[in-house]
């Protein structure tokens, strides 16, 4: 059974990200940073994830998040979301948060984990019409097979930097 886990995200990974596409949201706030959903898509052996925000109006290219009350918390912005490998993610460790604020993720993920068949729908279906090419909701969407091909990029510098540095060490 799929499972829904919130992640922290390297800065340094979004940062070479927004270079390229400008719809990569922030993730540093002073209060919080902002942490990621996934996996919420697998394509072409390239998992996406999804950025959790605030932002609390419906629309066609996200999916609101309620808390047991039924009142919003936020939501899923499917059309930010963006293609991550392992090294660039760490599941969000709750424990460090104060109590109501790890309530409320506790929350959120729990609310999410209940709906992920339709965030994993609403992501295909976000994914399908950010590669279209006449879609009216394309202009909405990252650029998401430009984030695949610069995520592989990354993925070979991080490999061969992790290589040499390992050769580095086996010198000393």
């Amino acid at each position: 059974m799929k499972v829904i886990k919130f992640y922290d995200i390297d800065k340094d990974y979004i940062k070479y990200l927004k270079s390229f596409e400008n719809k990569i949201p922030d993730i540093s706030y002073d209060k919080h940073d902002k942490f990621i959903c996934g996996v919420v898509l697998d394509i072409n052996n390239v998992n996406y994830f999804a950025p959790i925000s605030s932002f609390n109006k419906k629309q066609k290219t996200n999916l609101l998040i309620y808390n047991e009350r039924s009142e919003v918390k936020g939501s899923i912005r499917s059309s930010f979301m963006f293609p991550a490998f392992d090294n660039v993610i760490k599941e969000k460790d709750f424990s460090t948060e104060n109590y109501g604020y790890k309530r409320l993720l506790m929350s959120e993920l729990n609310y999410c984990n209940n709906i992920i068949d339709d965030i994993i729908s609403k992501a295909n279906k976000i994914y399908k019409i950010g590669i279209s090419k006449n879609h009216p909701l394309k202009q909405n969407c990252c650029n998401f097979k430009l984030l695949e091909n610069k995520m592989l990029v990354y993925m070979t510098k991080y490999e061969t930097e992790k290589r040499v540095a390992v050769t580095r060490e086996e010198e000393d």
